[in-house]
């Protein structure tokens, strides 16, 4: 088995694998390696984001995860991107707050990637099991070893990170159990494209059972001018629908885009014949859940793993970037007390 990396030594230069490239992860690496570490990042996803996924397809761009944030779920350490140009207001009222969404730019992915600039990011890598012994670990694919690395941040949904968690055994025994208590609901999303232009509300909530939100993706700045929706299902029709071939999902959603598009006052022909069409099925979508982890609970404290991710306490865009910064800042704690 070919192995990559190799361990640099500890405090400053000490080596740190995360895995999993979402906002907790980036967020994570940025406060990392801004301290002076050395930082790899491992995803198993073709781009990067996780849930801030953008579709670009046959001249349409899709934000088909998240599909915008607020000013309030940015935490203080991280104001500063809130004057980049990479974000964007999009004014529509979303809460009693009276905020306005905010997006990135050109495309909701943007966001965890202008975080990680900077950063060895390398998608497209699926860690199957870690191994931990010497204050040192490995991290093993089907193809390469790689390490060794004074410190791993485990990002993925906590199922996944629970199964990583299990080889390490007994370290991580705490942040196994945790991890193992999380649990989500499902959601479809369906993308839908014209080649024409047809004027929309930018967002329309819970239409019917079967969806919680639509989101006009045209109404965005700087997006592609052509319709194009992305459906957002209600949870509990995308459990009873899990099974369900995605394509027959689609179809079902079309149908009732039409009629919600006909009652909101958009006519004409051409809205049963989308140029483009497809179901995406999140199944760790929805926290139901969480860990209930403290900041100081989010790390083995017998070994420099730690965890991180919505999953942790907050299942929102603030849960992610707080938890990774939280989790970056034990992380150097622990190296700093071994150097």
């Amino acid at each position: 088995m070919k192995r990559i990396g190799g361990r640099k030594g500890l405090g400053k230069k000490a080596e740190i694998l995360i895995v999993g490239s979402g906002l907790a992860g980036m967020s994570a690496g940025r406060v990392l390696s801004a301290s002076g570490y050395q930082v790899t990042v491992f995803d198993k996803g073709f781009r990067c984001g996780g849930r801030y996924a953008t579709r670009r397809i046959d001249g349409f761009s899709f934000d088909h995860g998240t599909p915008y944030f607020k000013p309030s779920q940015i935490p203080e350490d991280l104001k500063d991107i809130l004057e980049k140009p990479y974000i964007r207001s999009w004014p529509y009222d979303l809460s009693e707050k009276g905020e306005d969404a905010l997006v990135s730019m050109p495309a909701m992915r943007s966001f965890p990637e202008e975080l990680g600039r900077g950063l060895d990011v390398r998608q497209g890598v699926e860690i199957e099991k870690l191994r931990f012994s010497d204050d040192v670990f490995i991290a093993e694919t089907a193809d390469i070893s790689s390490g060794p690395y004074d410190a791993v941040l485990l990002t993925a949904p906590g199922p996944q990170t629970a199964d990583l968690i299990e080889g390490l055994l007994p370290f991580g025994e705490d942040l196994l159990q945790a991890a193992r208590k999380v649990t989500y609901a499902p959601q479809f999303s369906v993308l839908i494209g014209y080649d024409f232009l047809r004027d929309a509300p930018a967002i329309i909530h819970n239409p019917t059972p079967k969806i919680a939100k639509i989101v006009n993706q045209a109404k965005k700045p700087d997006r592609p001018k052509k319709s194009a929706f992305v459906v957002f299902c209600a949870p509990e029709w995308s459990l009873e629908n899990l099974d369900r071939p995605k394509d027959e999902v689609a179809q079902i959603i079309l149908k009732d885009l039409q009629n919600i598009l006909f009652e909101h006052g958009v006519a004409g022909d051409g809205l049963d014949n989308p140029v483009y069409l497809a179901a995406h099925s999140w199944r760790y979508c929805r926290l139901e859940t969480s860990a209930g982890l403290t900041p100081l609970a989010q790390i083995d404290p017998r070994s420099a793993l730690a965890v991180a991710g919505d999953w942790i306490m907050l299942p929102d865009t603030h849960g992610a970037l707080s938890s990774g910064i939280h989790a970056a800042r034990q992380i150097e704690i622990k190296l700093s007390n071994r150097s």
